[in-house]
């Protein structure tokens, strides 16, 4: 920025167009009204820019240079220079950046300690925390890193969203469980940390961990919806069983978050399910994605199970 400055004053006046070009392009096309302040052009002279339409507004203070349609980048630049040096590309709009979610290029999600983004129709401001360890710079753009990423869509998604997102983390090479734990750390109190710490523990790599996990989210639903408690990992038919109602014969077996998807594993829930049936119990089962997601629906099914 000095350097271009300096080279805008030593030329003079003829030149500026020429310069303010190459510094639009190193924006994305786009430039502040304080970048063409300091650069020496006049607030007349940036009237006329706008009059003439060699400056196109894209926000408040904020000039697309000779474009007539930006690029989604150069939007999003735009909404950085609008909100002020500290901001942060967030949310939904560094997802679209890291390829874990699809969509429009508007609103702008921006991570900010000013107040100058807040009233930009298009701006998307968020007056929150941000350690330095969770934003990077992407092609000039400074963006949250994907782990701080999902940590702030946890807030914002649903359940069964939030988990497409991390699996499509998974599916990019973006995902890092041990990174996004410490980003996890860092915001404290966010909303919809305690659901990103179960989905976590959904997917540690230790099976034993994950099922256990799970097996607590079942108790707590069923104590949650004041259902009959069941006696967990009790033997029948000579086998182990998830969970179980013995005086309504009722089991309950729940599938972890790697599923039971593949057809050795589908034959074999589907033999242990007809010996519980061939012993006069009534076998049901319940996938991760319910009991994390649809827990409402699972206590209103056990109830019925239960009591009809």
């Amino acid at each position: 920025m000095r350097r271009l400055v300096h080279h805008m004053r030593a030329k003079g006046a003829g030149h500026r167009d020429i310069v303010v070009g190459e510094f639009a392009d190193r924006q994305h096309g786009v430039v502040s009204r304080a970048q063409l302040l300091a650069a020496g052009l006049s607030r007349g002279a940036i009237a006329r820019g706008v009059e003439s339409r060699r400056l196109r507004p894209v926000f408040r203070g904020v000039y697309a240079v000779g474009h007539v349609a930006l690029r989604r980048e150069g939007c999003w630049m735009a909404a950085l220079l609008a909100c002020g040096s500290n901001a942060v590309l967030s949310h939904r709009t560094a997802a679209l950046i890291w390829g874990l979610l699809a969509g429009p290029a508007v609103p702008v999600d921006v991570i900010t300690t000013s107040s100058k983004g807040r009233k930009h129709a298009g701006i998307s401001t968020h007056r929150i925390r941000l350690d330095t360890f969770d934003a990077v710079v992407i092609d000039d753009l400074c963006v949250t890193t994907p782990s701080r990423t999902i940590v702030d869509l946890a807030g914002t998604l649903s359940g069964r969203a939030l988990r497409d997102v991390v699996e499509r983390a998974q599916d990019v090479r973006r995902f890092d469980p041990e990174d996004l734990r410490a980003a996890l750390a860092r915001a404290t109190r966010r909303p919809g940390a305690r659901r990103l710490e179960d989905l976590l523990a959904l997917m540690a790599p230790d099976e034993d961990r994950a099922r256990s996990h799970l097996e607590r989210m079942f108790t707590t639903l069923t104590r949650r919806a004041r259902l009959p408690r069941p006696a967990p990992n009790q033997e029948v038919g000579g086998l182990s069983r998830d969970f179980v109602w013995s005086d309504q014969r009722l089991v309950a077996e729940t599938d972890g978050y790697r599923y039971h998807s593949s057809r050795s594993a589908k034959r074999r829930d589907n033999r242990r399910d007809r010996q519980l049936t061939a012993l006069g119990w009534r076998p049901v089962r319940f996938t991760y994605e319910e009991i994390a997601f649809e827990p409402a629906e699972v206590a209103r099914e056990l109830e019925g199970l239960l009591h009809g």
